[in-house]
């Protein structure tokens, strides 16, 4: 049993060398190490500078001047931007909208363009107008105007006020050789030299109240409408308001002069007015559907056309008296419209970007999924 017992003991742990041999070993082991060192390796002499002036020049070219490679052309898409303004000369469209985007376009299916604003501030557009052939004024938050006289390809800031902060909401004219800028809490400025200067008023019928829209009656008055059912009349070119009886106590969004020279005012929820003696009496007209209504256009063959909540379009054929709805989308509204040339349809913008819109029923296509497919920077 012992014998046993100090094999197992002997197993367990392996048999210990030495102390001298230990000291023999270790000889071994630096002489070798001594034998090595001075023989030639791999990274040593012309192999080893080789690399270093490798690495060397890797570094020098990867912090060296390069010209940028050619990046594809930056798109943006119309139908991806909040669009609240249209307007037409000939074949030329203008849209404006957030950002202080403005784009262009030759054809209602694009392709879309994107011009300069100088300076570009930022602040979003509410509308756009012709104010002839070539001239164009743009207006916006932070009491933001500008002109372009070249059919919209460039733009040239005329008013800012950011201290004042207030939205332009709408812009009109020319009117007897004056154009109209106005907007939130009675905000109203007038132009006498086509848009290159503007001259800020007060007027005791308009107080503070936000201020929409406004046209000319077929006897020359103005006629300018806005919050809380207000309607107000002038008969000497703005310098002096009447406000009109209260027809109903919403906000009115838009005014038209129809063809046959009747008035036609309208806003929230469906409620729209109209006016055969030149704003002085208006009676109701008939808007199925309770939608609150945001712009108008006369259509090629003289229908009224109005836009707004829910991506709706309400057409008229008896001079804004009564409307049926064309057609009614989604949740978003329609801000702007304009008439197709030579078709059936309309160019339509709002939250959903810029649409082209067939009569009746469904989207013909977006208006920048045709030829440029999208908007050109």
């Amino acid at each position: 049993m012992a014998r046993t017992a100090n094999l197992l003991v002997t197993s367990r742990h392996p048999q210990t060398l030495p102390r001298e041999d230990f000291a023999v070993d270790a000889r071994m082991q630096a002489a070798s190490v001594a034998a090595n060192a001075g023989s030639p390796g791999l990274l040593s002499g012309w192999p080893a500078l080789l690399l270093a002036l490798i690495v060397a020049a890797a570094a020098v070219y990867s912090f060296s001047h390069r010209p940028l490679p050619p990046f594809p052309q930056t798109m943006t898409k119309a139908d991806g931007l909040l669009v609240t303004g249209l307007a037409q000369s000939g074949e030329r469209r203008i849209a404006v909208g957030e950002l202080g985007r403005i784009l262009i376009a030759d054809a209602a299916s694009g392709p879309w363009r994107e011009v300069s604003v100088r300076p570009q501030r930022g602040s979003t557009f509410t509308r756009v107008i012709f104010t002839g052939a070539d001239t164009a004024i743009a207006v916006g938050h932070d009491g933001w105007i500008v002109r372009s006289t070249d059919r919209g390809e460039t733009w040239n800031e005329v008013v800012f006020d950011p201290e004042r902060g207030e939205a332009l909401l709408g812009v009109a004219g020319p009117f007897d050789g004056k154009l109209y800028a106005y907007g939130a809490f009675g905000q109203y400025l007038v132009s006498g030299d086509s848009g290159q200067t503007w001259l800020h008023e007060q007027h005791a019928a308009i107080g503070d109240r936000h201020l929409a829209a406004m046209t000319q009656a077929r006897d020359g008055a103005l006629l300018i409408v806005g919050e809380t059912g207000l309607m107000a009349r002038s008969t000497d070119q703005g310098a002096t308001w009447a406000k009109l009886p209260e027809v109903y106590k919403g906000s009115f969004y838009g005014v038209q002069r129809l063809p046959d020279d009747a008035l036609l005012a309208f806003g929230m929820r469906g409620n729209a007015f109209l006016s055969v003696d030149d704003g002085k009496h208006w009676t109701r007209s008939e808007v199925p559907g309770g939608l609150s209504l945001y712009d108008s256009m006369i259509d090629n063959d003289g229908a009224v056309i109005l836009v707004g909540e829910n991506s709706s379009v309400f057409r008229s054929t008896d001079n804004g008296r009564h409307f049926s709805m064309m057609m009614e989308g989604d949740r978003k509204r329609y801000a702007s419209v304009l008439p197709l040339s030579g078709g059936k349809g309309w160019l339509v913008a709002g939250e959903a970007g810029i649409g082209l819109q067939n009569e009746p029923g469904d989207v013909a296509a977006k208006a920048d999924t045709r030829a440029a497919q999208g908007v050109q920077r």
